[in-house]
């Protein structure tokens, strides 16, 4: 059981700072991730969270105050229908909020695809960074205390594969999400210097890389949706939920890579006006 707390809670620990690696690897391009951008991203992330759990509160109390056979039914799809919306109405609060901010900032058109990545990533850095938290937590208490309390049931009694692997997600996941928030933060730049419809793809961009992996694991038939943890989900299901999530972290990452690699790039037409001009002298 000492073994098995150790692990937790390391793992906790890779959670809170995996997004160090992406972020590190992007530096290679110039970019600073100036404070003030990454501070208002994460602000921007808080403020639309708190609408988003507003919403899953309102369904669950309508769920509770239908009559028993409809609360049955209901009861079965509740889960479902607050994994798919919150995401969709938390893509809208977090896309809009990033647009007024850039908008407002009347940065020039140099600076905003800098500014929108690092909006993305202080969203990414900020969320669920208490749930890594919870697992240092767990860890210690699992490590020192045993399995006596009940809430560390499922960490303590489930296999040690299934355990390994539902941390390798939990990571995993971490990674993905900072990653997709710099996409989603590279596209709001894009509507605010004159593409609207990039807006509308950031949203969705945003909002189904949290229903996707909801459909895949109903698909497969997982018990909760967007559980991974063992003892919660079952050991295929965390796998697959761990392939998708690295999956969706190396296409965001060379996503955003390959656009910072374009704004570094000289201009082909002002490198001739340059090379013109030198000749002419």
């Amino acid at each position: 059981m000492l073994l098995r707390g150790i692990l937790v809670a390391l793992s906790g620990f890779l959670f809170i700072f995996a997004p160090g690696v992406p972020m590190g690897m992007l530096r290679r391009y110039g970019r600073g991730f100036p404070r003030e951008h990454l501070y208002w991203g994460m602000g921007i992330w808080l403020v639309a969270l708190i609408p988003t759990y507003f919403l899953q509160s309102l369904v669950r109390q309508a769920v509770q105050g239908a009559g028993s056979i409809a609360a049955a039914g209901a009861g079965q799809s509740s889960t479902v229908t607050l994994s798919l919306a919150a995401p969709v109405l938390a893509a809208l609060l977090l896309a809009g909020g990033m647009a007024l901010y850039l908008r407002r900032k009347k940065l020039p058109a140099e600076e905003r695809v800098e500014a929108g990545l690092t909006l993305g990533l202080g969203a990414g850095l900020i969320a669920q960074v208490f749930r890594g938290l919870e697992f240092v937590g767990g860890g210690l208490r699992l490590a020192y205390e045993g399995a006596g309390d009940p809430g560390l049931a499922h960490l303590a009694q489930s296999p040690m594969l299934d355990l390994l692997v539902a941390l390798l997600a939990e990571i995993l996941f971490r990674v993905a999400f900072l990653t997709v928030s710099g996409v989603v933060g590279i596209l709001i730049a894009r509507a605010v210097s004159g593409s609207p419809r990039s807006f509308w793809l950031a949203a969705a961009v945003y909002a189904a890389f949290s229903c996707l992996i909801v459909i895949i694991q109903l698909a497969i038939g997982g018990g909760i949706p967007g559980a991974t943890l063992a003892g919660q989900a079952s050991l295929i299901t965390a796998a697959v939920t761990a392939v998708y999530f690295l999956l969706t972290a190396a296409l965001a990452y060379l996503w955003v890579q390959r656009q910072l690699a374009a704004e570094a790039a000289p201009d082909p037409m002002s490198a001739k006006r340059t090379a013109r001009g030198r000749r002419g002298t």
